[in-house]
């Protein structure tokens, strides 16, 4: 995760055009509904909110009615959500470091569209979850839509693989990359880890961890799954790395 590739990529132009393509686009918008309606559940007793790689600010200018903030490593992308969110905190930061000050914060703490599978190795996705947990209150929720390496694929990888020899074989999950705008952007080598993964990382930090799916959009697929934790441990926290 280079945060001067990134910025490279996520760009002004692109940043411009990112919710047309995307979030508004006919085959992205009943997700995204979706999803609106599941952030709605989890406010709908009040609360506050952070949404982590917040992109545009689309997504948080839904709920103008809320106390919210968001991250982002793009400035091109913050300046876009700073027009539709213009009095909220919205900050440059890198996702993998730490906001002490946020610590127990939050009582709903989102990661949107895959932005996770941005970092360059399973250690920083640690640092990644790590970060999700601290920055959640006690009582909150964390959702993280995730990128199905099955789903991607097209093949129903196993998370156990058989194996002839003693041991255990685990396909932790894929490496995959998106080309788009005729070859002129590319997200590369981007980090997808099966889903029995991720709900083992968050199962370190949260009691409960349960994956919902969106509804299918496609006939004989599943819909896209997401993961919601919550029952913060808060027992010990682990030393910062």
């Amino acid at each position: 995760m280079n945060r001067e590739t990134l910025t490279q990529l996520y760009d002004e132009a692109y940043a411009a055009s990112y919710e047309q393509k995307f979030l508004k686009s006919s085959d992205f918008l009943p997700d995204v509904e979706h999803e609106l309606a599941l952030i709605r559940d989890f406010l709908a007793n009040g609360g506050s909110w952070l949404d982590v790689a917040c992109g545009t600010g689309f997504f948080l200018r839904q709920f103008p009615e809320t106390e919210r903030a968001g991250i982002d490593i793009s400035p091109a992308m913050l300046k876009k959500a700073r027009e539709g969110n213009p009095d909220i905190p919205l900050i440059l930061h890198d996702f993998r470091d730490p906001l002490r000050e946020w610590n127990n914060r939050w009582d709903l703490v989102s990661c949107m569209w895959y932005a996770y599978g941005l970092v360059s190795t399973v250690d920083d996705l640690s640092r990644l979850i790590e970060n999700l947990w601290r920055w959640t209150s006690p009582g909150g929720n964390c959702f993280v839509p995730l990128a199905d390496p099955r789903l991607i694929s097209g093949v129903n990888l196993p998370y156990i693989a058989p194996t002839s020899y003693d041991g255990r074989v685990q396909v932790t999950g894929i490496i995959w990359s998106f080309t788009e705008d005729h070859g002129r952007k590319v997200h590369s080598h981007m980090l997808a880890p099966n889903i029995e993964f991720m709900v083992e990382q968050f199962q370190i930090f949260f009691e409960r961890v349960a994956i919902v799916r969106y509804p299918s959009i496609q006939p004989e697929w599943p819909g896209r799954p997401a993961l919601v934790a919550s029952g913060k441990k808060v027992a010990a926290f682990p030393p910062y790395r």
